[in-house]
């Protein structure tokens, strides 16, 4: 369905140029969705989908899931707000319907959890940040600078992992964080630590605690999170109960 789709963005106005690869797998994954060819017009309208859209994506790297959605690596943190919406939009999701929560959650791409220099900002220096098909991001941090420091994910991340704002923080420290990210994403297996099913169910539970810190805000959040409800009971917790507990690896 994917050359039909083209003709009929084409004759509808919406697409003027060359379709490329990236503009092609959008329509892909949007069909994918469960959208019809008609409704594809429409998504691209309202997202402002043209021919140059993905032109960002251009010779970074990209890894794949068992089903082959693409993850884009964030190599330049200034990007990293646009690269993230890219990488939700070209896997068929809706970034405008989202943007609101990015905004709220601005905060994550700068400070000690955010984005500062590097690929991930002082808490993750040396590490390694990918955009992820639900529009956040997931991040491992590299080793320890000291042996004997421990690494700023040490002390803010628990158990396999936490997020803060649109960062999911895998647990730990790592010699060549990369190379986590990717072979979790390739094998579409949980990351270290994590006892989720899988990366992709991961993900989806870890995307509603941001929509948690966008709805709360930092103060709100960090305080129905940690200190109204008790974070070692996540099976009692609301938040984490609305994030969906099978898809985090609680076994309740």
């Amino acid at each position: 369905m994917t050359e039909p789709t083209v003709a009929l963005l084409r004759d509808a106005g919406v697409l003027d140029g060359e379709a490329d690869e990236w503009y092609r797998e959008w329509i892909r994954w949007t069909l994918a969705a469960g959208h019809t060819p008609a409704e594809v017009v429409g998504i691209a309208r309202d997202e402002g989908v043209t021919a140059t859209t993905f032109a960002p994506l251009a010779g970074r790297t990209v890894w794949r899931g068992p089903d082959d959605r693409p993850y884009v690596r964030i190599d330049d943190a200034r990007r990293a707000g646009e690269l993230a919406r890219l990488t939700e939009l070209l896997n068929g999701g809706r970034p405008s319907r989202s943007e609101q929560r990015r905004r709220r959650n601005r905060w994550s791409y700068t400070g000690l959890f955010g984005l500062n220099r590097g690929d991930a900002g002082t808490a993750v220096k040396r590490g390694a940040l990918v955009a992820t098909p639900e529009g956040t991001m997931i991040t491992a941090a590299g080793r320890r600078a000291l042996r004997a420091v421990p690494n700023p994910v040490d002390w803010f991340s628990a158990r396999g992992g936490t997020t803060w704002g649109e960062i999911y923080v895998v647990n730990g420290s790592f010699d060549e964080p990369a190379d986590v990210l990717r072979t979790a994403i390739e094998s579409g297996r949980r990351p270290p630590g994590s006892g989720a099913p899988s990366l992709a169910r991961l993900l989806r539970h870890e995307r509603v605690h941001s929509e948690q810190w966008a709805r709360y805000g930092y103060a709100r959040f960090i305080w129905e999170y940690v200190i109204r409800h008790d974070p070692r009971k996540p099976c009692e917790h609301p938040l984490e109960r609305e994030a969906g507990l099978a898809d985090g690896g609680y076994r309740c």
